[in-house]
Formats: C-alpha cells, structure tokens, sequence
C-alpha cells in the first residue's frame, strides 16, 4: 500500500514537472515571436535577394516549428499576429513596408490555429494597413 501512495506522489510530481516545463517552453516561443516580429517590421535589406532569402527562413523556420512542435507553433503563430496586429495599429499608414513584407504580414493576419474566441474576447477589430501606391 506505502508504495502504491510513493509511486502515486512521483507521477503526480513528474505530471507537474512536465507541465511547468511545457509552459516555460511555450513562454519561450510567445517571446520569441514578439522579438522576430520586431525585427522583420523594423529590419532594412540593401537588396531584394536579401529580403527575399530573408523571408524564406523565417517561412522554412515555422515550416520546421509546426512539424516539430505544434503547441510551439501555435503560440508562436497567435502572438505573432498579435504583434502584428498592433503593429498595424500603431502604423496606419505612416510605415513604408515592401511588397514581400505585405504578403508575410497578411499571412499573420489570417493564420488561425481553430480556437474559438468568444465575442467578448475578440474585442475591437484591427485594421490592416495597406501599402501606398504613389
């Protein structure tokens, strides 16, 4: 009996161990999509094959991300939304963003992992800014 209760508490603390260290993990990608978002709204190529490889990688990245960790992925994705949601917020239409830059973000803005948000928890609806054509 003693050791069905030892071996009850080291499963139930090796489910919370497991846990936390998903969560931690999860908190890892939620950061780390703020950060990649910054840097590719803020970031300026000297050339198109630059900018062209650049986004390449980022797409083989989270290619890579949603076949190895799909919790990872989702996280990652939905705060990169987010980021870039506010980023248009901010922006209206004072930022000058390229094409290859236009067609990522809109990929951001419709990505969608299947969760279903409530009306409440939607809140306002953000509009996308839309490159100038002078």
């Amino acid at each position: 009996m003693r050791l069905q209760i030892y071996i009850a508490i080291w499963f139930t603390l090796g489910l919370a161990t497991a846990s936390m260290a998903q969560h931690n993990g999860l908190s890892f990608y939620k950061e780390l999509a703020r950060k990649d978002a910054h840097r590719e709204q803020t970031v300026a190529f000297s050339n198109v094959e630059d900018e062209k490889d650049f986004w390449k990688d980022q797409i083989q990245f989270e290619n890579d991300l949603k076949v190895q960790n799909v919790p990872a992925y989702q996280v990652y994705m939905n705060e990169k939304r987010m980021a870039y949601s506010e980023h248009a917020e901010k922006c209206k239409n004072d930022c000058i963003h390229s094409d290859l830059y236009y067609r990522q973000a809109g990929f951001y803005f419709i990505y969608s992992d299947d969760t279903i948000y409530s009306k409440e928890a939607v809140g306002t609806v953000v509009q996308v800014a839309s490159p100038r054509i002078f």
